[in-house]
């Protein structure tokens, strides 16, 4: 974990910005949208600085920020704020608002989950979330990096499970030719890039951005 101390700086600079951002927004929203930014600036320094497929990414990431933080103070700060300006793009183009949700949608999502949660436990399929992450990073898609690439991750084991018997050959095939997720994270991950619209829905409900938190649905394309 890191120290209590720098995920404090990191997270008051981050809410900081976003108060000037984004004027006049309650405590609670500005809450919600600093714990989504500094879990996405952490993914990104992950990926940008090739730690995520290292042994123990998380420790390597500590220790690369607490040793800026500590010699290179202005340094880590102008990395914040390189990757701010993109999130920031990234949120204004990549998240919709809305009051209701779509029927449909909804229940894409619920086929979505009830036919992928047997495999989300696999090892293989852990490794593949990383690459999902840092292929949308490496793709400028640095805005909800953890729905978007449980989205990804997903959709491709929906695709593959959709075109299987059953639960068993599922897992046979992913254990004989992994390249074949892998292939399906690399074809919806194009197709996020290219695409200009919106990809996640921020549900506003009736207490907006309550003190418990505000619900959001991810939808992805």
């Amino acid at each position: 974990m890191y120290s209590w101390g720098l995920r404090a700086a990191l997270a008051n600079a981050i809410a900081q910005r976003i108060r000037e951002e984004f004027a006049g927004m309650g405590k609670a929203e500005e809450g919600f949208m600093s714990k989504i930014a500094l879990s996405d600036f952490l993914n990104y320094v992950e990926v940008d600085r090739g730690f995520i497929y290292d042994y123990s990414p998380d420790e390597r990431l500590e220790f690369y920020l607490e040793s800026l933080a500590e010699r290179k103070p202005a340094t880590l700060a102008a990395m914040l704020e390189e990757w701010f300006v993109l999130w920031v793009s990234k949120w204004r183009q990549r998240v919709r608002l809305t009051t209701k949700s779509e029927a449909s949608e909804e229940e894409l999502m619920r086929r979505v989950e009830e036919k992928t949660r047997a495999y989300m436990g696999l090892p293989l399929v852990a490794e593949a979330r990383l690459f999902a992450l840092g292929s949308l990073v490496k793709n400028g898609e640095v805005c909800f990096t953890n729905l978007l690439s449980d989205s990804v991750l997903k959709g491709a084991l929906y695709y593959i499970a959709s075109h299987a018997s059953s639960a068993d050959e599922v897992v046979r095939t992913l254990e004989r030719n992994p390249a074949l997720l892998i292939s399906e994270i690399v074809k919806r991950v194009r197709s996020m890039a290219r695409f200009r619209g919106p990809l996640v829905t921020l549900k506003l409900e009736q207490a907006l951005f309550s003190e418990e938190g505000a619900r959001f649905t991810g939808l992805s394309t």
